[in-house]
């Protein structure tokens, strides 16, 4: 079993390791536990025996897990609340090194204590080494299951504008200023249901005339259908990154008040980060703030070009 609640961006980063499990042990059954609204991307895993939903008490969860007498538990997630799910639950347990404290200073007194820039995907796969012992650390892209039929005709790149957090956000006018400078090209906006979400497609759609509108209306089989068959993706630093990744497909990512030794940047080798190195500011946070602590908001000053 492995445990990993939340959020999106960390469960897809999941599919690397669950990969190289299924290539070390073809007949192994697992089983996958996280929160009621990622069951949909863990769904496009063909890997992935049965996903387990986070939506009883801790005691019923515990009770089930119990039940089911697993040879390893891998607790990616590592709170309380796995810890307890898992507590002498299972022949074997390996639970992920996080590195909080360095997190800490890094954002508090941008002090760099990371003496190696670690991904995520690879901090899963170090995790289940003892178990694994396969000495491969690579990241690989996934054959993952959804419609194959293509959606949109001809050629277009996504474009996902929003994010959960304002500072990791690319600010919309300078997404419109981008867009107008290719008026060949179409542009496929991509966004959740969220108010957020369908504000900034929104104001972006009003003002590109060569946008197709999608914030809301695509399910995860969908949006990995309209990814797979696009040109390029251009995101922020958000799941949208990870899911273009898994899927080999190119991205350019926008990273504000984030920072690579997060280990959320991309893999493949023709995709792109591009951030404002030259900030003494960087990062403010690990996760992402509802407003800049300085009010210059200079992170995201990045020129965006094909």
């Amino acid at each position: 079993m492995i445990i990993r609640f939340s959020s999106l961006g960390d469960i897809i980063l999941t599919f690397p390791l669950i990969k190289k499990l299924r290539r070390k042990y073809p007949e192994s059954v697992i089983h996958f536990l996280t929160g009621v609204k990622y069951q949909d991307v863990l769904k496009l895993n063909p890997s992935i025996n049965r996903i387990i939903l986070h939506d009883n008490s801790l005691s019923e969860i515990r009770k089930m897990v119990r039940s089911e007498n697993y040879d390893v538990i891998l607790d990616l997630h590592k709170n309380l609340k796995s810890f307890y799910a898992c507590f002498m639950n299972s022949k074997k347990a390996f639970r992920i090194k996080k590195e909080n404290l360095k997190k800490f200073f890094l954002v508090k007194f941008k002090i760099n204590l990371f003496r190696e820039i670690i991904p995520v995907y690879k901090k899963y796969i170090i995790c289940a080494d003892p178990f694994l012992h396969i000495n491969d650390y690579e990241f690989e892209t996934d054959e993952l299951i959804f419609s194959k039929g293509k959606i949109f005709d001809g050629e277009y790149i996504v474009l996902s504008p929003s994010s959960r957090h304002f500072t990791k956000t690319y600010p919309a006018a300078k997404f419109i200023e981008f867009i107008k400078q290719y008026p060949e090209l179409k542009f496929v906006l991509t966004g959740d249901n969220s108010e957020r979400d369908k504000e900034v497609c929104g104001l972006i759609s009003e003002q590109c005339s060569n946008t197709v509108n999608f914030c809301g209306k695509l399910n995860m089989s969908a949006l990995a259908n309209t990814i797979y068959y696009s040109e390029l993706v251009i995101c922020n630093d958000s799941a949208v990154l990870h899911l273009s990744e898994a899927l080999g497909k190119k991205a350019k990512a926008l990273f504000g008040s984030t920072v690579k030794e997060f280990g959320f940047f991309p893999q493949l080798n023709n995709s792109e980060a591009l951030e404002n190195k030259d900030l003494k500011c960087r990062p403010c946070t690990h996760i992402g703030r509802e407003s800049c602590p300085e009010k210059h908001f200079r992170c995201m000053d990045i020129k965006l070009k094909l």
